[in-house]
């Protein structure tokens, strides 16, 4: 069974990757609550777990702390073949002292926020049974590492995730899982870096 989880997610990611062409990516795992009635939010809450397989947007140091996201405020406004959301937070966070327990939603949130944005579109829609996919637009607007992006770097990235209801894979007190990712649109440059090169152009 697991397995064929596995093998439905990877299928389902791979499908809405063509919006995105980047390398770059923060890859998720989360669990969701996801509301019933349009006017109420969903809540998301996971952890990066890129380690040292994938590259991240900005590097990060996977050796010496837990880096967490969490979605917040995202309001289901409309249902039909697509559920439609908008208005949603999202942020990354840094912690080096507290692990993240879903059964202790603070956890997730209680870092540094090293990104911080809107969802400014979201649509999720069940494909078969209990799983589905989602697929939406990120603006990074503050947080710590807001400025490692150049600003161009900075809005329109997609967040992507497959995602199933099957109580096997959901926490208590969550409905749905998430296996998702956020990426920008191309593979980005840290501004450190892009001034670095800029420098040594003129010795060229």
């Amino acid at each position: 069974m697991k397995k064929l989880m596995i093998l439905t997610v990877a299928a389902s990611l791979l499908g809405l990757a063509g919006t995105a062409a980047a390398t770059q990516l923060f890859d998720f795992n989360a669990q969701a609550v996801m509301p019933a009635n349009v006017g109420e939010a969903a809540e998301v809450r996971g952890t990066i777990v890129n380690g040292n397989a994938l590259d991240t947007p900005l590097p990060l140091d996977f050796d010496n702390y837990e880096y967490t996201i969490v979605i917040t405020g995202l309001t289901l406004i409309s249902t039909g073949a697509d559920d439609i959301y908008s208005g949603g937070f999202i942020a990354i966070y840094e912690d080096d002292a507290t692990a993240a327990d879903y059964a202790d939603p603070a956890s997730f949130a209680d870092g540094t926020a090293i990104l911080s944005g809107e969802v400014t579109e979201f649509r999720h829609a069940v494909l078969i049974g209990s799983i589905g996919n989602g697929q939406g637009y990120v603006d990074w607007t503050g947080g710590s590492r807001l400025n490692d992006l150049a600003l161009e770097d900075q809005i329109g990235w997609p967040l992507l995730t497959s995602t199933n209801s099957s109580t096997a894979y959901v926490e208590p007190g969550y409905t749905t899982l998430w296996d998702g990712k956020v990426e920008p649109g191309a593979d980005v440059v840290s501004v450190q870096e892009s001034s670095l090169s800029g420098v040594k152009a003129l010795y060229r």
